[in-house]
């Protein structure tokens, strides 16, 4: 993933490149105070992918935990700079524009997180992470 970021004028928070490529892509499947559940894909000319790897693209583990955090910043306000992340295990690889499904819940100063396949529900990643 690039290092590119930028600071937004509004917010005063940075954005990488990488997950600004993905901004208003997610189509929302359920959204309630504490939760949120939403469909997205992965193009292949995301950043996430660069240098991961020639030949066989896949997502990594850093780019799926940033996307976590953004989604979780944006759509309950938490921070983008968590202090703790636990229990997080990544199961299988996300390839370029494979169909995803990403829930999120909140509880209290913590953000549990399942991200699988729309298609099979093949579980590519979940834990939880620890936000202020």
């Amino acid at each position: 993933m690039k290092e590119d970021t930028k600071e937004t004028a509004e917010s005063g928070t940075l954005t990488s490149m990488g997950f600004g490529a993905l901004a208003g892509m997610e189509k929302i499947i359920e959204k309630t105070e504490n939760s949120v559940s939403m469909e997205f894909s992965i193009p292949a000319t995301s950043p996430y992918f660069d240098g991961h790897f020639p030949g066989f693209l896949i997502c990594p583990a850093v780019a799926q935990t940033e996307l976590v955090i953004r989604f979780a910043a944006q759509h309950f306000g938490t921070t983008v700079s968590p202090p703790e992340i636990k229990r997080v295990k990544f199961t299988n690889f996300i390839r370029p524009d494979a169909p995803l499904l990403l829930k999120l819940k909140k509880n209290e100063n913590a953000v549990s997180f399942s991200l699988s396949s729309t298609e099979n529900g093949k579980v590519y990643s979940l834990g939880t992470i620890i936000m202020v």
